[in-house]
């Protein structure tokens, strides 16, 4: 798309939201990969000017400015506050539509009335493969949370529903990519939007899961997203990626996980992340080693309120 050319299509509003932080080459392609809708940036505290050059190759799209930088769960609620338009689509700034891939995913999520949500297919840059992590996801459940804090996710990886690993077409899921996830805003709003308790990891799931209450979630195999991977993540760096997903895992299961569960998950959280903490401790890497403690003490907190009644 020319830069200043994002428009609104009549027949259907769009807003699209897309947080950003220190992600300004991938965030411009990704608004220059646009062929309709509004696009609403937001940019969460970056330092390498994405705010300022967005402004000024893309003078329709507004800019949110925040001076610190929130979750990306509270970034996204941000971002659609802004909005009007019936369907909101949170892309994720190193997503990139491939042409037609909005039109098709609006199109089949406005042909099911009983649908909320739709997510599209992201692929590795130039070619037609699925990546298997961004595939349409089953809920994550108590065995597969223990694998991931213990380390014996290679055993156990949970992660893509195997049936839709190859899907071209237009399916029910439990969730789809929520790296590009279009949602009525009627529905959005219903359930409160984002849980700004998450940082940034799994809130995508939790919000899957609330808006599975009030409707089908959707993927669309023919709407096509090449997904370049590392964007904000990598910017963070790996010690605060890892703190927000270990806080992440244990804050879904407190919300959606029975006591037995939170329990168990919780003292496998506790126990690994302290003898993971000591190690890197020992090792001289005192950011993992922070890392790791805070999440054993979550774990840990987990598990004793998981002791009590609600």
């Amino acid at each position: 798309m020319r830069p200043g050319s994002l428009h609104q299509h009549a027949a259907t509003g769009l807003d699209v939201v897309i947080v950003t932080f220190d992600t300004r080459e991938v965030t411009l392609e990704c608004l220059a990969r646009l062929d309709r809708g509004r696009a609403i940036v937001v940019d969460n505290g970056s330092t390498d000017g994405t705010a300022e050059a967005v402004a000024v190759r893309f003078p329709q799209a507004e800019v949110v400015r925040l001076e610190r930088g929130v979750g990306f769960a509270e970034a996204c609620n941000r971002g659609a506050a802004r909005g009007t338009a019936a369907l909101v689509l949170f892309l994720n700034s190193d997503v990139l539509a491939r042409p037609g891939a909005l039109d098709r995913l609006v199109e089949s999520l406005e042909a099911r009335p009983d649908a909320v949500a739709a997510g599209g297919r992201l692929v590795d840059p130039g070619t037609d493969a699925t990546q298997p992590a961004y595939a349409p996801q089953l809920y994550p459940g108590l065995g597969t949370l223990v694998a991931r804090v213990t380390g014996l996710e290679l055993l156990r990886p949970g992660g893509p529903d195997p049936a839709m690993l190859a899907e071209r077409g237009t399916v029910a899921c439990d969730q789809p990519a929520g790296a590009c996830i279009l949602v009525r805003r009627e529905a959005l709003h219903a359930v409160g939007g984002f849980d700004e308790r998450f940082w940034f990891w799994y809130e995508d799931v939790d919000l899957a899961r609330r808006l599975r209450a009030r409707g089908v979630l959707l993927h669309v195999g023919g709407a096509v997203f090449e997904h370049l991977g590392g964007g904000t993540f990598a910017a963070w760096g790996r010690e605060r990626g890892l703190r927000s997903r270990l806080l992440g895992i244990a804050h879904y299961a407190e919300v959606h996980l029975p006591r037995g569960a939170r329990l168990v998950l919780g003292l496998a959280l506790a126990a690994s992340g302290a003898a993971r903490a000591a190690t890197f401790a020992v090792l001289g890497r005192h950011g993992l080693a922070a890392a790791w403690w805070e999440g054993a003490r979550r774990g840990a907190a987990l598990a004793v309120s998981s002791l009590r009644r609600r």
